[in-house]
């Protein structure tokens, strides 16, 4: 065992500080354990307990610890700080001492039991290798964390502690109170692992051993319902794959409903989860281009694992096998857009809308802006969601969000031009609303290339624009302004 590993868990500590460094001097009598914490790390603000990231670092501190093999122990760290949108910069609580101390909480209570134990701060002072003032200070410290404890007068130099019977009963951690939060985190670090009966059991006891300390309650929920929709799970590999995907999509929305699905730790949660279930898909769908039982891209769970260019690779090949379809439009637009390629994406999307809109999976899209154009033509429709989808292309379009989708003579402009048709005679015998918007969005299309449309006998434009107007006066409006003005 290294020497870090050994006082990582010498001194218990968990994710997310570990040990960097351990020095110690031939002769010194003396062990400095040098701490550091994990750049990726949340921390609970301690004034609401809101996860932040840590935005800098206080200078280096030390802390008196226990002995540790008869040599005198320091521990150093940098304290993270971390900026809470209600509260500010604030330092959060760390698991071996209190900021302002130093000492560790540990050293605070040996001390204290120790002055108990001799009845006489001189003495434990004199055994402790510690001045009067340095004893004075840790004793003033305990009274606050066990409630049991006197504080000595400062001008008393022999003062005789009375006995605490709940401190001789108490089973103290070698962190005491102060490792309110060793649960959590161990908790945290086995859900990202996807280790869910220890999470749920990490969350338990930091309830049962900290019941006023940093409240789990989400987190236990959350670990506990994947935990049994996993184990729920089916054990034939082709309903498998299916069901572990619509599992995670009802824990996104248990998530939001615990306010929880914003929070970092999901996304680790997300990636192992996924890269389960890749395992899974590849026993019943070897091929990487291919749909998994239940119709969904192989290529959806690589981008949900967070492998966005084999995600990218395997949805090209799908859309190749499969052209029209639209779900695999839309998850290919997700794998680019989140490569930091939007304007490809949009392409996507709009190829995806084309086909079918209702099709897409908008609960992942990452495009903020098509879902707010979304969310605002929801208002004009009257919160019909597929009628909504429907118009949502052509709203796109007239507002920039997608580009004019250009098609010569040869490369699908008759098929174009036959689907238009094929609307046009459907509407007639159903008056479909979103009929209508699907006839609108390929009318744009089509005088977007009229161009090319001079070859084709069957169509007329003034027909088509009479339907657009029919169709939807306002946004026919638009689009014409949009043609004068000349806006791509």
């Amino acid at each position: 065992m290294e020497i870090q590993d050994f006082f990582t868990r010498l001194i218990e500590l968990a994710w997310p500080w570990t040990v960097k460094a351990v020095v110690s001097e031939d002769g010194s009598q003396r062990v400095d354990v040098h701490l550091e914490c994990a750049d990726t790390a949340q921390f609970p603000c301690p004034l609401c307990d809101r996860f932040c990231p840590a935005t800098g670092y206080s200078p280096p501190k030390a802390w008196r610890h226990l002995d540790i093999c008869r040599q005198s122990t320091w521990l150093h760290a940098r304290l993270p700080v971390v900026s809470c949108p209600e509260h500010g910069k604030q330092h959060p609580h760390t698991p071996w001492a209190d900021t302002d101390s130093t000492v560790t909480g540990a050293f605070e209570q040996w001390i204290a039991r120790l002055a108990e134990s001799f009845g006489d701060i001189k003495k434990a002072a004199h055994f402790a290798g510690m001045n009067l003032d340095q004893i004075r200070g840790c004793i003033r410290q305990t009274p606050n964390k066990t409630g049991k404890l006197r504080v000595p007068p400062a001008d008393v130099d022999e003062t005789i502690l009375k006995t605490s019977p709940g401190l001789q009963a108490a089973q103290l951690s070698l962190f005491g109170r102060h490792n309110d939060m060793s649960f959590v985190n161990l908790g945290l670090r086995a859900f990202k692992d996807l280790e869910l009966q220890k999470a749920v059991d990490c969350f338990e006891k930091q309830r049962a051993f900290h019941p006023g300390g940093y409240d789990v309650s989400s987190w236990l929920a959350a670990a506990r319902f994947l935990l049994l929709g996993v184990g729920e799970a089916p054990d034939e590999p082709r309903e498998r794959t299916g069901y572990l995907c619509r599992l995670w999509n009802s824990f996104e929305d248990h998530l939001e409903s615990l306010g929880m699905h914003r929070h970092t730790v999901v996304a680790d949660v997300k990636s192992a989860f996924f890269a389960l279930v890749i395992g899974e898909a590849g026993k019943s769908c070897p091929d990487a281009d291919s749909l998994v039982p239940g119709d969904i891209p192989l290529g959806y769970i690589l981008l949900q694992a967070g492998r966005r260019e084999e995600a990218i690779r395997s949805l090209q090949g799908c859309i190749a096998k499969l052209p029209h379809n639209a779900a695999a439009y839309g998850y290919l637009g997700d794998a680019y857009w989140l490569s930091g390629k939007p304007a490809v994406a949009r392409l996507c999307y709009r190829e995806g809308c084309l086909i079918d809109p209702a099709s897409i999976d908008w609960r992942h899209v990452p495009d903020e802006d098509l879902k707010e154009l979304k969310l605002d033509i929801s208002f004009k429709y009257g919160f019909d969601s597929a009628l909504t989808l429907e118009w949502l292309p052509s709203h796109a379009r007239i507002e920039g969000l997608f580009e004019r989708k250009v098609i010569r003579l040869h490369d699908g402009l008759k098929e174009m031009v036959h689907d238009y048709l094929a609307l046009n005679k459907a509407i007639s015998r159903d008056e479909s609303p979103c009929l209508r918007a699907k006839l609108f969005f390929r009318g744009i299309i089509l005088c977007e290339n009229r161009e090319s449309l001079k070859f084709i006998k069957k169509i007329d434009l003034i027909d088509v624009r009479r339907m657009m107007k029919q169709a939807n006066p306002d946004l026919f409006e638009e689009f014409l302004e949009r043609i004068s003005e000349g806006r791509g």
